[in-house]
This record gives C-alpha cells, sequence and structure tokens, in this order.
C-alpha cells in the first residue's frame, strides 16, 4: 500500500511540471491604438495610459518596452502580472519640435502569448504660432510679405519664393503684377482666407543678352488696393 502510494506522488510530480509548462500568460489590451487628437507643440509632455489584464493561466512578464522615436518614452512595471490582473504602460511623449501628424509605434516584448505586439499613438501636433511681425516684416495693407527685394543673380540658378500670409478677416486675392519681361511670376493661392499663408514663385527666363535697366520693378496689386513694390537687385 505504501509502495502504491509512493508510486502515485512519482507520477503527480512528473505531471504537475508538464501541466505547468503548457500555461501561459496572455496580455490583452482595452485599446492597442490610441488616438491624441490635436496636440499643442508648446504644451509640453502628455502622458498616455494604455491598460492591458493578463488573460493567460500564468505571471505575465513584460520584458521590454521599444519605442520607435526618441519623443516618446515609455514606462512600465518590471514587477510580474498575476492571471486576471491589471497593469499600464504609460507612454511620454514631447511635441516639441515635431509639427504636422504623427504615428508612433510602441513595441511590447512578453513572456506570454502573443510574446511581442504592437501600439500605436496617433495624433497631430499643432506648430507653435508663428511670430507674424518677425516673420513677415513687410506689408501692403492686411497682406504681409517676408521680403521686399529680389535676388536676379539667385534666379538666374533657382527659382525664389516669397512667403505671404493674410492677417485680415477678408479674403484677399493678387489682382495685377508689374513686372520686366525677363521674370515669370506665379502665386498660390488663387485667393488667401483669413490666416492663410501663400506663395509667390518667382523665375528668371532671360538669356546672356538680357539687358536690364535701374527702372525694373516687380509689384503686385491686391483686392485691398494696395500695392507692394520689390526692389530687384542685380
Amino acid at each position: 500500500m505504501i509502495r502504491k502510494g509512493k508510486t502515485l506522488i512519482y507520477f503527480i510530480m512528473l505531471f504537475i511540471p508538464a501541466l505547468a509548462f503548457g500555461q501561459k500568460a496572455k496580455i490583452a489590451f482595452e485599446k492597442n491604438t490610441i488616438d491624441a487628437g490635436l496636440v499643442q507643440e508648446t504644451g509640453g509632455k502628455i502622458t498616455y495610459n494604455f491598460k492591458f489584464v493578463n488573460k493567460g493561466k500564468a505571471p505575465l512578464l513584460i520584458k521590454y518596452v521599444e519605442t520607435t522615436c526618441g519623443c516618446t518614452v515609455p514606462k512600465w512595471n518590471r514587477r510580474p502580472i498575476l492571471p486576471q490582473d491589471s497593469g499600464t504602460i504609460s507612454v511620454v511623449f514631447n511635441p516639441k519640435d515635431r509639427p504636422g501628424t504623427f504615428s508612433k509605434k510602441i513595441i511590447v516584448y512578453t513572456n506570454g502569448n502573443p510574446p511581442n505586439l504592437v501600439l500605436k499613438l496617433n495624433g497631430e501636433v499643432v506648430g507653435k504660432p508663428a511670430d507674424i511681425d518677425k516673420e513677415y516684416p513687410f506689408t501692403a495693407g492686411e497682406l504681409r510679405v517676408n521680403t521686399d527685394t529680389i535676388s536676379i543673380n539667385q534666379l538666374k540658378t533657382k527659382q525664389q519664393i516669397v512667403n505671404m500670409i493674410n492677417t485680415g478677416k477678408k479674403n484677399i486675392s493678387i489682382t495685377s503684377i508689374v513686372k520686366p519681361d525677363y521674370l515669370e511670376v506665379d502665386y498660390t493661392p488663387f485667393t488667401m482666407e483669413k490666416g492663410m499663408i501663400g506663395n509667390l514663385i518667382i523665375r528668371y527666363t532671360g538669356n546672356e543678352n538680357t539687358a536690364f535697366s535701374p527702372a525694373d520693378r516687380l509689384v503686385i496689386q491686391t483686392s485691398q488696393g494696395e500695392s507692394f513694390n520689390f526692389s530687384l537687385v542685380y
């Protein structure tokens, strides 16, 4: 009888490790993707939390969390998470100097099933407000431009783009352009709404026989009846 009892215990001891080996942790997140929406560049660092539950039958260990950008820093608990217990992986995002849309990947490595998975943090960083007076110092009524000089030497090798912005409450469009024949001038958009930025695209079309005159000028006139005279520098 004693021998049979020892034999039974022996088989149980062999069976328990085999059973435990087949059990695994399983990480399940509430959301694999977080939509951060609009984020202000000047608003400082923001923390987002990815919540999860261990739905497996063994303790869950998060081995490592990797991000694809230095602007995204993960934080997590290094201790094992028991079955049915919950946890959080926090991601700190720094929007500084990163205007525009973003999609950051966070890769989570675990001892469970699946062994790794990818989280995503999506959103758009709203750039810091421009210093209008500094960036667009020249005015034509409520239209402001970033330069008052056109370099002919620069135009001979590449085009020059003049940035404009509508600082008024009403739409502004360019109604006429006075220019010498050796310049080609385009502009976009056709109409600038409130706060909209536009461009003048200026190209040189002359050749080695082109004659220049001190009287040459580039003048734009706006729908507000204002005009702006660019200096031509040779």
